[in-house]
């Protein structure tokens, strides 16, 4: 069983795309990714069968300005936008429909990291917002969500805690992957009714015990000094997805770090549930880091 994607640089990388516009910005920051990290990078374009026209064929459609058949259009498409200093550079077109495509090529290459983007921000009914949220459960692999044009590497992360060891592993990923970025940990509780119990005394008290936890927290993550010079707790009072979405559409964060592993209907249910509505409602760009049992 592969790693999990903090404990060392992912191997790969794979870009999934629908040649769409919504996918330009992942493109982007796949290839900047790629470069940085000095990765080979993957490309897979999935079609559902029955859903590509044929190139024209008949004699009266023939010319000597006709396209070349449609995966080699495709590939030197790609090539084009990407770039041929890429490292590695793999292009896969295949019918069939995308997240399962996308998946085989997940498991079959092990410990790697998924880039795709979003045709508009938070998901819709369209295949692409399907695909996305199939693969952030299903995914062997993390999986990151590109939603803003890439403006150079991350530097401003913000990561979510809620002590699990899925989302120590998220810290640890951010932390390695990133080695000069700026991280805030975030831990966010939605205290029902709080304004009847807490006064501003008993408040100030709850405050300093939750950052003492996440103190505790951030030393059992066995980071590097350097690391936990960079990173800067945070405790916020209302719903997870919500605080992390205010945050970085105040503070300008370039990337949200969260950690998944769906250990049951249970554990979906009471926590998987709150990372799958940070998946949904995340106005920037999103890391999905995929933990495995070795982690928890």
């Amino acid at each position: 069983m592969s790693e999990p994607l903090g404990a060392t640089r992912p191997d790969w990388l794979l870009l999934a795309t629908d040649l769409g516009a919504g996918c330009d910005r992942a493109m982007d920051r796949a290839a900047q990714l790629a470069r940085q990290w000095q990765l080979p990078l993957s490309v897979v374009h999935a079609t559902p069968a029955g859903a590509v026209d044929a190139w024209p064929t008949s004699a009266h459609d023939a010319s000597p300005r006709q396209p070349p058949e449609r995966t080699a259009a495709i590939e030197r498409q790609l090539r084009q936008d990407l770039g041929e200093d890429l490292p590695g550079l793999s292009i896969h077109v295949a019918e069939g429909e995308p997240a399962d495509v996308i998946l085989e090529l997940a498991r079959r290459e092990g410990h790697g990291l998924i880039v795709l983007g979003t045709a508009r921000a938070g998901f819709a009914d369209g295949s692409p917002g399907r695909t996305a949220e199939r693969l952030v459960r299903a995914s062997p692999a993390s999986v990151l969500i590109v939603r803003q044009r890439p403006r150079g590497a991350y530097r401003h992360l913000l990561v979510g805690t809620d002590f699990t060891v899925e989302s120590r592993d998220g810290l640890r990923a951010a932390a390695s992957l990133f080695p000069q970025a700026r991280i805030v940990l975030m831990h966010a509780l939605d205290i029902p009714y709080q304004s009847l119990w807490l006064d501003a005394a008993r408040r100030q008290e709850f405050i300093e015990m939750e950052m003492a936890t996440v103190a505790a927290f951030l030393a059992d993550s066995d980071l590097p000094e350097a690391a936990r010079q960079r990173i800067h707790p945070l405790v916020e009072h209302g719903h997870p997805e919500i605080m992390l979405r205010q945050y970085v559409l105040e503070k300008g964060a370039d990337l949200t770090v969260i950690g998944a592993f769906n250990r049951g209907l249970a554990f979906r249910l009471l926590i998987g549930g709150t990372a799958q509505r940070i998946v949904q409602t995340g106005p920037g760009d999103l890391l999905v880091v995929r933990a495995t049992p070795a982690a928890g």
